[in-house]
C-alpha cells in the first residue's frame, strides 16, 4: 500500500498539539509540584481525584506528543488515529469528573477541541492512506 503525502491539514494540527503537549506537560507538572503547598495553606485541600487527574491528564500530554511526532513523520496513521480517540476521551472524562459548575464543563470542552480536532486530521489522513 503506497503512503499518500501527509495532509497540511495534519500537519498544523499535528504542530499545535505538539505546542499543547508541552506547555500541558509543564502546567501540569507545575501543579502537580505545587499541590503541597495548597495543601498545607488554609483555604485548600487537594482530593485524590484531583491527584488521579493530573497523573492522567500528564500521561495523556506525553502520549499526544509521541503521536504527533508519529503524524508528522507519517509512520502507523492507523495507531495514531485509534490511539488519539483514547486520550480525547480519558482526561475529558477525568477532568469532567472533578469539574464544578458549568465554567467547568466548559472548560473541559474547551479542552477537548485541540485534540478532537488532532484526531479527525488523523482519521482523515488514515482514509486517505488507506484508499486504493
Amino acid at each position: 500500500m503506497e503512503k499518500k503525502p501527509i495532509t497540511t491539514f495534519l500537519k498544523v494540527m499535528s504542530i499545535i498539539v505538539l505546542i499543547q503537549s508541552v506547555i500541558g506537560i509543564l502546567i501540569n507538572g507545575f501543579a502537580a509540584f505545587l499541590a503541597p503547598v495548597v495543601e498545607t495553606s488554609e483555604s485548600g485541600t487537594v482530593t485524590p481525584m484531583t491527584w488521579i487527574s493530573l497523573a492522567v491528564s500528564i500521561v495523556c500530554l506525553v502520549i499526544n506528543f509521541i503521536l504527533a511526532i508519529m503524524a508528522l513523520q507519517h509512520k502507523e496513521i492507523d495507531l495514531v488515529y485509534k490511539v488519539s480517540i483514547v486520550t480525547l476521551i480519558v482526561p475529558a472524562v477525568f477532568n469532567a469528573v472533578i469539574a464544578g459548575g458549568v465554567s467547568g464543563y466548559f472548560s473541559v470542552l474547551a479542552g477537548a477541541v485541540i485534540p478532537a480536532l488532532f484526531c479527525y486530521a488523523a482519521f482523515k489522513q488514515n482514509k486517505i492512506d488507506q484508499a486504493k
